[in-house]
This record gives structure tokens, C-alpha cells and sequence, in this order.
């Protein structure tokens, strides 16, 4: 017990008062550290949070703008009938309320068929509607003109002298009152509704405004406040609808009964409280129930799983772009702590001289690095609290951060202790001293290979694996670690091979008359085998490259994504073959600016072959005017598409995209079937075109878009198919190129008709570019590489300092001799000249080689929602910035050098002697 106190007084024994005393002469290189790591926590703690706020958002976006898309409807029928999940809509409405969480109260919705009115001569499209929402207890409009509509008292059927039945009551909303010039002021105002079997009379007693025009009622039926265009088919000026409020519900069923009302219970999201850890449960309950009543129906899953897998592959690539961060500032924290060690060597070699133990250095050490790094870390805590509240965000990476930062100082100038008396006796003969040398060389050199190969393995499984995790966890840590095993593998093959180009400069300096470049040279070799400054830099530049290349691939993948989804400058989509539509159409085609037009229609589960077990997808296209305008939007045209309007005998000239040609026979012919018939197709070659579900997305939906349950695509000319069958589908797109197209397409108003979606090239990527993930990844990867490019520096400069003694000593010897500030300045960047080239060459080659070698690894379609494979693309500008930051931290190194020895003068040099 004795000797273990005694121990543990040795080991603590004026730990305190060493530590305040050394504390005090490095206050400033302390405090440089604790601001280096407290800006390293912020970034690290701040972006997952920030992140994770910005994914609320998006994902609030994406359900908004998914709209009744992203609802989930239960279609239930008034007076329900037998085999129906739902005797009426509000019980269905009630059962949705009852078994979902994260919707918003459902809205029960009655509505008659449609019917025709005449005011003031011009003929309408009318229908009654009913909505009520079991969960919502407020009344959803205002009554200000006239009166609500009450329930109609029904005379006693046993009364010999029944009066008559009084007709319906309904209610108007006051823009389209006063668009039709219907004022109930004084009285019910009659309006007539007929169709081909019956006419109805009905009463608007009141007009009335909406109480909240945000209500989900109002997207639910928009014609309740406003006349809408009609459908072109009912030949009529626009569409709106008569208010029947819940009171008057038995009404609306007495006097059309259920073969002339449809039903349906609507649930929206509530995306003002939706959260990203609601997502799962809201899919999982949303699937269950369309699993369990096929009455119910909802696109809300897929919208949910796109996002997800978007967020995912945007947290999983800012992930990896922190992990280079810590791992940069990690090094930089070691420097640091080297350099801290560097300028107590003395103290600490007298204090293993008087018989300190190693325990005892690392305490004191631990003593003075714990508490500033304990601080650093509940400062840059507190912070995050105070300013994201509230946020999720992982805590392993700045944990380890503040882990490396605590231990580095005390573990250093252990080390450094142990080296300055190590207790080993040298043998010797000069044989076993060269055995024990090549046994460290062989320990080193097996150390070499096993980092190696972890960092080839983290390469392949990243390969393999993806970085974007399939069940939504955090990316696996050996995965993120990726870049910075590989730039600690391509410092070793640097530090390896520095040596020989060092030798090989050597020669070239020998042959010159002046003293700096063997100077520099000699300072070189020296510095070519530092190791964790040329890591630094190598992960600093690794992840600057890295991070240029993928916010280069983003913008260029959006760009793609753009063309090849809307396909035009201008693309139109919805029920295009009325005529109003085709007029329209035609005026786009004849307008300036307009080059080409090209019009397309699309059926799915088309059988295809002989045998009947092959399903194909057709685009019926004006083959030539697509040409033209693929052509002109430079998009791959395939070979053959312009000659499918040629005539080819009793056949229809046909492209069939690759996976589907190989599973058939087409030699003589391929039978397909068309709306009603069949016919014999001549397959001309292949095609790269695909499919849609129509007007594309601005959300991570987009990037599926093209997928379909058929197996494959069938591309034919329509003029060459009017020629075979008199059933060709009607025309469901448009695609519009010339500079003035967009002019056109507005001019034309074809966007006004009803079921018409118009999506422009230039507004489609703004808006997809602009929205809120993909953004936040280019603000973080453009910051990362200027926070990167920093760090370079800061590494430089904490290197340049931690040598100074030793170069300083060297240098004053040589002032001595005539050695002035130039060739001063040339030993410094020769020192630097392996370090800088190594970590730029070896860094670089990792940032243009990882995103290459991985492909689709990184998710970026998913950032950039372009469908199918879009291939990386290199570019040179992220080198070029590396270059420029290490030419800086170069420029930084030398000026600190001269900062170090300024005060130096000969005469003190001449006195003193090397220091």
C-alpha cells in the first residue's frame, strides 16, 4: 500500500503547478488550438442539425407540392351499397381519423355529376358539392349576402293535400356570384341545371366566403370559390360548383339519389407538423391500409420513399465531406499538439533525466489538453444548442475530434520523453545492428500493407455497398472513412518514393553554382518521410477535389436532368387532343421562334411477340419533328427515328429499346397490340427513349420517372400507324424547341385549358436546383472547400513552426558563412517542396480517381434527379484550386518563417553560437 502511494505522488506530485506554469508560457499556441477546435466542433455539430432542419423542409415541400397526389382517398359511394368497405363517405372520413396519425382530419366529399346552366347566355358547367370533416368542428365558410342554406322540410306523406316539394337550397361563393351576376340579396335566386336525362332546379340562397382559404377543402374542390376551365369535351365556358353545406346532406341524396352522386373520403398530410422521424410510421400505416381495402388509394408512399432516398444520399455525401473535415482538423490538432511537445523536448528530456516517469509526463500533459479541450467542446455545445434547438445530428465524429484533441498532447510528450532516454543498449556489431534495422523496416513495411489493404477494402465495399445506406441509418463510418484511408495509403506510397526524387533533384542540384538549390535540396531530404504532415495535406486536398467534383457532377447532373425529363425547351402534357388544344398547338407551331413541334401519345401493357408473355410501353411520335427537336436540344437522337414515317409495305416501322429486342425474334415481323387490333411491326433498331407518367416532378420523384411495369419500349411513327388502324390513342404530350417557344406556349394559353400542365427546360432546373437539400449539398461542398483549402494552410504553417528550431540552428550556423534571407527563404520551401507536391499529386489523384471508381455509389442521381445513368464527369478547376490554396499556405509558411527568426541578428548569431 505504501509503495503505491508513493507511486501515485510520483505520478501527481506538482502536476498542477507544472501545468500552470507551462500553460502560461503558451497561453497563445493553446488558445490557437481551442479556437482551431471549437470552429471544427461548429461546423461538425452545426451541418448534421442544419441538415436535418432543411430536410423537414424538403420534406414538407415535397408533400405540398404532391398536392392531392399525396393524399390518401377512400372511395366510398352515398347510401352505400353491398360489397362496399363504406356505407358513405363521412364514416369513411371517420375511419381514416380514427386509424392514421399524421394526416390531417378527413374530409368527406359528395359530389353530383355534372350538369349544364345558361346565364346571361353563355352555358356553364355545374355541379352540387358536399363536403364535411368529422374532425373539424368550425364552420369552413362565412355567410355575407342572404342566407345559409337550411334543410328542406319534406310535407307529411299521409297528408290528403300535400304541398308541394320545395326545391334544393345551395350556396354560392361571392367571386363567382359576382362573375355570373347572381345576387340572393333580396331573395333566392333560381338556377337551372340540366343534362340529358333530367333538369333540376336549385335555389342559392347565400353567398358565402371561405373562412380560411388555405383549407385542404378549398385544393380539394378549387371550383367551390372560383369558376375553373372546363373539360374541352363539355363545350362549355368554365366550371363551377353549388355549395350544399351538411346541415342539407339528406337533401342533396333525396333529390339525386346515389346513381348520381359519387363519394370519396380525402385525407391530406399535415405537413405543417410532419417530421422526418414520422416518415416511416406514415408509410407503414398508409401501405397497410391500401393492402387491406382496395377502396383505398394514395401516392403518399412513393413521394415518401423518394424523398427519404433522396435526404439519405444528401446526408450520406455531407457525411462523407465532414468526415474529410474532422479528419483534416484532426491532423491539424496533432500538429499543434507536435508542435507544443516540440518546444518542451528540453523540459521534457530534463525531466525523464531526473527520473519522471512516462505515467507522470502524460498526466501533466493530460492535465493542461483535457480541460481546454472539455471547454472547447461545452463552449461549441452550447452554442449548438442556443442556435438549433431541437435539431438531431450525430455526435461520433465530433466526439472523436475532441477525443484526438484531449489525448494528443499527453500521448506526444510521452513519447517524446521515452525518446530522449530509452534504456536500450545498441549492440555492437555492426551485423545485428543491421538485423534489428531491417526488422523495424519489416514492421514498418507490414503496417504499410495492412493500411493499405483496409483502405482498399473500404474502397471495394464502398463500391459495392453504396454510401447511401438502403434502411435509412447513418452511412456505415468505415465507409465514410473512405477518402481519408486512401489518402493515408497514397502518403505512404509518397513518403516512399519521395525519397528517390529527392536523390534524383539532388543530382540536378549538385551541377548548380549557387548555394540554394543544394541547400533545398538537402533541407528536402529531410522533410520527404513526415508522414502525418503530408497525410494532412493530402486528406485536406483529397476532400477539396472530391468535394469540387461532386458539386460539379450535381450541377451538371441537374442540367441533364432537365433535358432529358422535359426533353424541349418546352414541354406540354394532359389532354391535348380536344380542339381547343390542337388549335392551340397549331398556333404554337406557326409562332416565331417556334423550329419545331412534336406531339406524342403513350399506352402501357401493350402485348408484344407471339405467345402473349412479353408487355410493352408504345410512344406513337411525330417521329421526324422529334428528331428535329432532340436534334436541336442536343439530345442523342436515335439512328432511324426520322425514317419511321417512311412506309415499310403492310408493316409499322418500329424501335424497340435493347432489353426488349433481345427476348424476342424479329425476323419476320413482330406483332403488337394497339388500342384495338394488332399489328405487324418492322423493327428498325433500337431505342434509348423511355417512358413517363407525365408532366415531370420538381421533387426526387423525377428520378423514377421513367420506370414502368412493362418490359420495355416500343417507339412508332403515328402517320405510319394511321395507315395500319383507325383506333390511335389520343395525344397526351408536346414538346416545343426555339428560342421563342416559351413566348409561344404562354401566347397560345393552352397552359388555361383544363388538364393541361406546361413545364419549361429553364423552369423546371431553377426550380429543382433551388429546392431545399440539393442546394444546402452545393452551399456545403463549395464551403468545404474553402474551409479545407484553410486547413491546408493551417497544417503548412504548424509544420513550418514545429521545424523552425532545427532549421533555425542550421540556418544560423550557416548566416555565419555569408547564407542571406533568399537562400534562407529557398531552404524553407525546400523543405516544403515534398510535402506541398506529394500531398497535391496523391490528393489529387484520390479526389478525380474516388467518384470515378465508385459511379453510382455516391447517390448522385438521387441529388440530381436525373433518370437512368448519368456517367461522372471530371473537371480540372478543383486541382486548380488546391493548387492555389497549398501556393498560398506556401506563401503563409514563409512568412511565418521569417516571423519565427525575425528578430535575429548576426552579431547575436556570432556571440551566442547555434541555438
Amino acid at each position: 500500500m505504501t509503495t503505491l502511494a508513493t507511486r501515485a505522488r510520483a505520478t501527481t506530485g506538482d502536476a498542477l503547478l507544472v501545468t500552470r506554469r507551462r500553460t502560461r508560457q503558451d497561453a497563445g499556441l493553446l488558445l490557437g488550438t481551442a479556437l482551431l477546435l471549437i470552429a471544427t466542433l461548429l461546423a461538425l455539430l452545426a451541418v448534421p442539425r442544419l441538415l436535418d432542419r432543411t430536410a423537414v423542409t424538403a420534406l414538407r415541400t415535397a408533400v405540398v407540392n404532391a398536392g392531392l397526389d399525396g393524399a390518401v382517398t377512400v372511395r366510398a359511394v352515398p347510401q352505400g351499397r353491398g360489397g362496399l368497405a363504406f356505407a358513405a363517405p363521412l364514416e369513411a372520413a371517420g375511419w381514416i381519423d380514427t386509424v392514421t396519425q399524421g394526416l390531417r382530419p378527413a374530409i368527406a366529399v359528395v359530389e353530383s355529376v355534372p350538369y349544364t346552366t345558361t346565364i346571361d347566355g353563355t352555358d356553364l358547367s355545374a355541379r352540387l358539392s358536399l363536403m364535411d370533416a368529422p374532425g373539424l368542428r368550425s364552420e369552413p365558410v362565412t355567410w355575407t349576402v342572404g342566407e345559409a342554406p337550411e334543410l328542406i322540410v319534406f310535407p307529411d306523406p299521409k297528408d290528403p293535400d300535400p304541398p308541394p316539394i320545395p326545391d334544393l337550397e345551395v350556396g354560392l361563393s361571392v367571386p363567382v356570384a359576382r362573375a355570373l351576376g347572381v345576387d340572393p340579396a333580396a331573395g333566392p335566386v333560381s338556377v337551372e341545371l340540366r343534362n340529358r336525362s333530367s333538369v333540376q332546379e336549385v335555389w342559392v340562397t347565400g353567398l358565402y366566403e371561405p373562412v380560411d382559404p388555405s383549407d385542404g377543402r378549398w385544393a380539394i374542390a378549387p371550383d367551390l370559390l372560383q369558376i375553373v376551365p372546363a373539360d374541352p369535351a363539355d363545350e362549355v365556358a368554365g366550371a363551377f360548383s353549388l355549395y350544399v353545406p351538411p346541415v342539407a346532406a339528406s337533401d342533396l341524396a333525396r333529390y339525386f339519389g346515389s346513381k348520381q352522386l359519387t363519394g370519396e373520403a380525402i385525407a391530406l398530410v399535415d405537413s405543417e407538423r410532419l417530421r422526418t422521424e414520422d416518415v416511416p410510421a406514415l408509410r407503414r400505416t398508409v401501405v397497410t391500409l391500401m393492402a387491406q381495402d382496395p377502396d383505398v388509394t394514395s401516392t403518399l408512399p412513393d413521394v415518401l420513399d423518394a424523398y427519404e432516398a433522396h435526404a439519405h444520399a444528401t446526408t450520406a455525401q455531407a457525411s462523407l465531406v465532414l468526415a474529410g473535415i474532422g479528419a483534416t482538423a484532426a491532423c491539424c490538432l496533432v500538429l499543434a499538439a507536435a508542435l507544443l511537445v516540440e518546444r518542451r523536448r528540453s523540459h521534457l528530456a530534463g525531466e525523464r533525466a531526473r527520473g519522471a516517469s512516462l505515467a507522470s509526463v502524460a498526466l501533466r500533459g493530460a492535465v493542461e489538453s483535457v480541460p481546454v479541450a472539455c471547454a472547447a467542446a461545452l463552449l461549441a455545445g452550447a452554442a449548438i444548442t442556443l442556435w438549433l434547438p431541437g435539431q438531431r445530428g450525430s455526435t461520433w465524429l465530433p466526439a472523436t475530434l475532441v477525443v484526438v484533441a484531449a489525448s494528443a498532447p499527453s500521448i506526444l510528450a510521452a513519447r517524446a520523453a521515452a525518446a530522449a532516454w530509452t534504456g536500450r543498449r545498441v549492440p555492437a556489431d555492426r551485423r545485428e545492428r543491421a538485423r534489428l534495422a531491417g526488422l523495424r523496416g519489416a514492421r514498418r513495411l507490414v503496417a504499410e500493407i495492412v493500411t493499405v489493404a483496409v483502405a482498399v477494402l473500404a474502397l471495394v465495399s464502398l463500391r459495392g455497398r453504396g454510401l447511401v445506406p438502403d434502411d435509412g441509418a447513418e452511412p456505415d463510418p468505415l465507409l465514410v472513412a473512405t477518402p481519408f484511408l486512401l489518402a493515408v495509403a497514397a502518403s505512404l506510397l509518397v513518403v516512399r518514393t519521395a525519397p528517390a526524387v529527392v536523390r534524383a533533384a539532388g543530382r540536378w542540384a549538385a551541377r548548380s553554382r549557387g548555394l540554394a538549390a543544394p541547400l533545398a535540396v538537402t533541407r528536402a531530404q529531410r522533410g520527404a518521410t513526415a508522414l502525418l504532415p503530408l497525410v494532412s495535406v493530402t486528406v485536406a486536398v483529397a476532400l477539396m477535389v472530391l468535394s469540387g467534383i461532386v458539386v460539379h457532377n450535381v450541377h451538371e447532373g441537374q442540367q441533364v436532368a432537365a433535358d432529358r425529363l422535359v426533353g424541349a425547351d418546352v414541354r406540354i402534357d394532359g389532354v391535348l387532343s380536344s380542339q381547343s388544344a390542337v388549335a392551340a398547338l397549331e398556333q404554337i407551331a406557326s409562332a416565331d421562334g417556334v423550329t419545331a413541334v412534336a406531339t406524342a401519345a403513350q399506352i402501357e401493357e401493350r402485348i408484344f411477340g407471339r405467345g402473349g408473355g412479353l408487355t410493352a410501353a408504345v410512344l406513337v411520335v411525330d417521329a421526324p419533328e422529334l428528331a428535329r427537336v432532340r436534334d436541336a436540344m442536343g439530345l442523342p437522337v436515335d439512328p432511324g427515328l426520322a425514317a419511321l414515317a417512311e412506309p415499310s409495305g403492310a408493316q409499322v416501322p418500329a424501335l424497340v429499346d435493347a432489353d426488349l429486342l433481345a427476348r424476342v425474334d424479329a425476323a419476320d415481323g413482330v406483332p403488337l397490340q394497339v388500342t384495338k387490333g394488332r399489328v405487324d411491326l418492322d423493327v428498325r433498331g433500337t431505342t434509348s427513349l423511355s417512358i413517363d407518367a407525365g408532366a415531370p416532378p420538381a421533387d426526387a420523384r423525377a428520378t423514377h420517372a421513367s420506370r414502368t411495369q412493362d418490359d420495355g419500349v416500343v417507339v412508332v411513327d403515328a402517320a405510319a400507324l394511321a395507315a395500319r388502324t383507325d383506333n390511335l390513342p389520343s395525344t397526351t404530350r408536346a414538346w416545343v424547341t426555339g428560342p421563342g417557344a416559351e413566348q409561344a406556349v404562354a401566347d397560345s394559353g393552352i397552359a388555361r385549358l383544363p388538364k393541361v400542365a406546361v413545364t419549361t427546360r429553364d423552369g423546371w432546373y431553377a426550380t429543382w436546383s433551388h429546392a431545399p437539400l440539393p442546394r444546402a449539398l452545393a452551399i456545403l461542398l463549395l464551403a468545404a472547400v474553402g474551409a479545407l483549402g484553410v486547413l491546408a494552410v493551417i497544417g503548412l504553417a504548424l509544420v513550418v513552426v514545429a521545424t523552425s528550431g532545427e532549421r533555425g540552428r542550421t540556418l544560423s550556423t550557416l548566416r555565419t558563412l555569408g547564407l542571406d534571407a533568399r537562400t534562407a527563404r529557398w531552404a524553407t520551401l525546400g523543405e516544403l517542396a515534398p510535402l506541398v507536391v506529394g500531398g497535391l499529386v496523391g490528393g489529387s489523384a484520390i479526389g478525380l480517381a474516388l467518384p470515378v471508381l465508385v459511379g453510382d455509389a455516391l447517390g448522385l442521381s438521387w441529388v440530381t434527379a436525373a433518370p437512368g445513368h448519368v456517367p461522372v464527369e471530371l473537371t480540372w478547376w478543383p486541382v486548380l484550386v488546391a493548387a492555389g490554396a497549398l501556393a498560398v499556405a506556401l506563401l503563409v509558411a514563409v512568412l511565418v518563417e521569417q516571423a519565427v527568426r525575425r528578430r535575429e541578428r548576426l552579431g547575436e548569431v556570432l556571440r551566442v553560437g547555434a541555438r
